[in-house]
């Protein structure tokens, strides 16, 4: 029997509180003196295989799984580290980091992502893991030689089930990030397009934000600030609420000294149920990944995005640009929302920092920068919950659904592989075709469903731009 890692009886205890994104999990020792605890999801990473279809080197798989995971700055936990400011990250449930091969009782055609999490369960339940007392959530690598599914990756939104098809034993620790995300309840991230940065003009635009993983940045970016909003990621008055007119000096979402103003969030209208946010990005030396350089690097500027009925899990970025372009090339000098009086401009932008004034009904912003006294009512946006597994959700195999390749950036994506016509003509594939019906529970008896919200295609993202469709 494989050994558990087990967490001590203080964090056993807590794994009865739920996380945010609906994954029970067990939180760590205080990460400052005055902070919350941050979060260690538990991920059990299984790697399984089919009655007709193996790895072909599962201890290589199992090496490569464990660094990519766990090890280091640049692994999935690393990142979720970093873009969290320690609030959370993913350990491992074992203490071998990486459970298996388990075979399981299925034949690798047709694709039912339900059937496989499911045997996977079991499997790691005859082999000892008991859900919530060992593990909050758990991470099925399949073999994708020979596979029917229409996807690299899948994850349930939100929730606690990962599934990743494997190729010649190396992990896809971009498509992981994407997938994990899903777990934490966000959506892939679209963009409109708004000429000259008026809102009134904006229409739904082709192609991805290119901002966050969920948005084909890959692992060269960090999440977006309505992400990190959403999950309480911007702590301390990072992100504020505007409710009158100021002009603010704004730091870099990651990086720089703690501390200061990184995102404003702003009310549309006198309900408010509409937002604005405002973020500025910059290069952040201080993380770097071997395959995408550092944080931040293709992003540079401020970025403004649409929180519909304040659901910050669905932000759109608002690009004042036509067509797509490197990351810099959408950023904003200026906003204006006529209809509900107000405007948003960059003074200046670059070096480290950024001026952004804002006009709230009508009234012109004052030119000194106020953020160090805390302009009047601005209070930091409470987190978001999101709690349970994701319902059913539909998938398209393309890039619609697609993170950036491993190697590539949001500025340049890796070319599809020659493979991805068996998609058809229209390069999609609903994933209920596949066989991963919607209907395929997840855990006998229990009633969850399969959530496979977040299929990533076998092939990269390509964003497409300059279309419209209203």
């Amino acid at each position: 029997m494989h050994k558990r890692a087990r967490t001590g009886l203080a964090a056993a205890a807590a794994t009865t509180a739920v996380l945010a994104a609906g994954v029970t999990a067990a939180p760590a020792a205080q990460a400052a003196e005055d902070g919350p605890a941050p979060v260690r999801n538990r991920v059990l990473v299984v790697i399984a295989e089919f009655k007709d279809a193996q790895h072909v080197d599962t201890e290589a798989l199992r090496q490569d799984a464990a660094r990519e995971y766990f090890d280091g700055s640049q692994s999935i936990a690393g990142y979720y580290t970093k873009v969290s400011q320690g609030a959370f990250t993913y350990v491992p449930a074992a203490e071998e980091k990486v459970v298996g091969p388990y075979t399981l009782d299925l034949p690798q055609k047709p694709c039912d992502a339900g059937a496989v999490n499911k045997a996977a369960r079991e499997a790691a339940a005859a082999a000892g893991y008991v859900e919530k007392e060992d593990y909050d959530s758990i991470s099925v690598l399949q073999p994708g030689e020979g596979s029917e599914c229409g996807w690299l990756g899948l994850g349930s939104m939100p929730g606690p089930n990962t599934w990743l098809q494997v190729g010649k034993g190396k992990i896809g620790k971009t498509a992981m990030v994407h997938e994990f995300g899903h777990n934490q309840g966000f959506n892939h991230h679209k963009r409109d397009e708004c000429p000259g940065g008026d809102l009134s003009r904006c229409t739904t635009a082709e192609g991805h934000s290119g901002r966050t993983p969920m948005g084909g940045g890959g692992t060269g970016v960090g999440f977006v600030a309505p992400e990190l909003i959403s999950k309480g990621w911007l702590p301390g008055g990072q992100a504020v609420t505007v409710e009158k007119s100021a002009t603010f000096t704004l730091k870099p979402l990651y990086g720089g000294a703690a501390g200061g103003v990184r995102a404003l969030d702003i009310p549309l209208g006198d309900g408010g149920k509409d937002r604005l946010v405002v973020e500025y990005r910059h290069e952040d030396a201080g993380y770097a990944d071997d395959e995408n350089g550092n944080l931040d690097a293709d992003v540079e500027g401020v970025h403004a995005y649409l929180v519909p009925e304040g659901d910050y899990n669905n932000s759109r970025l608002l690009d004042p640009t036509p067509g797509t372009g490197k990351g810099d090339a959408e950023a904003i000098t200026s906003l204006t929302d006529a209809a509900n009086k107000v405007g948003v401009k960059v003074v200046k932008s670059g070096g480290g920092s950024a001026t952004v004034s804002v006009s709230l009904g009508g009234v012109p912003a004052p030119a000194a920068d106020e953020s160090s006294v805390k302009p009047q009512g601005t209070d930091t946006p409470a987190p978001q919950p999101v709690k349970g597994t994701g319902g059913p959700a539909t998938e398209h195999g393309d890039e619609s659904d697609a993170a950036a390749a491993p190697g590539s950036s949001s500025a340049s994506p890796a070319p599809a592989p020659a493979d991805h016509t068996e998609m058809g003509g229209s390069g999609k594939k609903d994933l209920a075709a596949t066989g991963g019906s919607s209907a395929t529970p997840v855990i006998a008896g229990v009633g969850a469903l399969l959530a496979a919200a977040g299929a990533l295609c076998l092939f990269a993202m390509r964003r497409r731009g300059g279309r419209r469709r209203a």
